[in-house]
Order: C-alpha cells, then structure tokens, then sequence
C-alpha cells in the first residue's frame, strides 16, 4: 500500500505542473497544393488566398479564406474548413497545413481526429504537417471537415531522470519491505 501512495504521490508531482499542448502562438503554413500536373504546374497555388504563413490565435482572428471555396480557422488544438460555394476539386490538389510546431517545446503532431461530410478525401499525418488530399472530392455550403491534434510531448532529460530516480526508489522500498517480510 505504501508503494502505490508513493508511486500516486510521484505521478500527481511530475503531472501538474504539465502545460497544455497548443499552436496558439506558432507561425503555421497552410496552402493549397498541386501534386500532379494538368497543365498549370506543380506546386504551391499562388493568388487565392493562403499565400503565407500566419500566427496562431484562438477564436477567428487568424481565419483565412481560400478563394470562394472554404474558410479556414485554426485554433491551438484544432482546424476547421467551412466551404463556401458549390465545386471540386482536380485530380492531384492538396491542402497542406505545415510547420506545426507546438508547444511546449518538444511536442509533435502525433495523429489527427476527424469530424467531416467530405466524400472521398485522402488524409496524410506526420509530425509537423497534414496533407488533406481533395483530388476528385465535390463539396457544397453544408461540407464541412474538422480536425482534432492530437499532439505528445517527448519527456524532457531532466524529467525522464526524475522518474527514473522515483521509480528506482519505489523498487528499492518494495524489495526492503519484501526483505523485512522474509
């Protein structure tokens, strides 16, 4: 019984004091993307919107729109695309938000939950980025995707190296109570 108030003691110390992991504050990339060329080139597409990096904010300060087709709001731990018209999308055309580096420092984009009506989307999630592939998808004023981060932390050394000390006392307890009981 000592050990596990000892080990809850321990946990309850290295976890308080955790801060949440968020993007507010973080200089993103968010773009449009052509990734197979139908004739206008590969690349970054310049000129409707999401031409350059932005801050971060909660609420919608920082929303941005694409042309006539969708609003975009990111917030520190999620992202919405609001379509505003009726269309599709071309073989080969990505949304790509990139460089999301999230604080604290050492936290990584580990997978994403999504919330959509889009018919027939593509979804690429690695540590810093999200490529939504839109190739052949059609939406209309009621599409909508919403995505949820979901971000870790690596353990700093110094943390790592407290727990390793804490759990290296809970074993030397239990295996001095253990002795004590033979």
């Amino acid at each position: 019984m000592k050990i596990a108030m000892l080990f809850l003691s321990l946990f309850a110390t290295t976890t308080a004091y955790a801060s949440p992991i968020t993007l507010v504050g973080d200089e993103i990339d968010a773009s449009m993307i052509r990734t197979v060329d139908t004739g206008y080139g590969l690349g970054r597409i310049h000129g409707y919107g999401l031409d350059a990096p932005f801050i971060v904010q909660d609420g919608n300060t920082d929303a941005q729109q694409y042309s006539s087709a969708f609003n975009l709001d990111v917030d520190g731990g999620q992202f919405s695309l609001r379509f505003l018209s009726s269309a599709g999308w071309q073989d080969g055309v990505v949304f790509r938000l990139s460089d999301l580096d999230f604080s604290p420092t050492g936290s990584f984009l580990s997978s994403l939950n999504v919330d959509t009506n889009l018919v027939g989307y593509t979804l690429l999630v690695g540590s810093d980025f999200i490529d939504i592939g839109l190739g052949g998808t059609h939406f209309n004023p009621d599409t909508y995707f919403f995505g949820e981060f979901n971000a870790c932390t690596v353990p700093e050394p110094t943390s790592l190296a407290l727990c390793a000390l804490g759990l290296l006392g809970i074993l030397a307890v239990g295996k001095r109570s253990s002795n004590a009981e033979a």
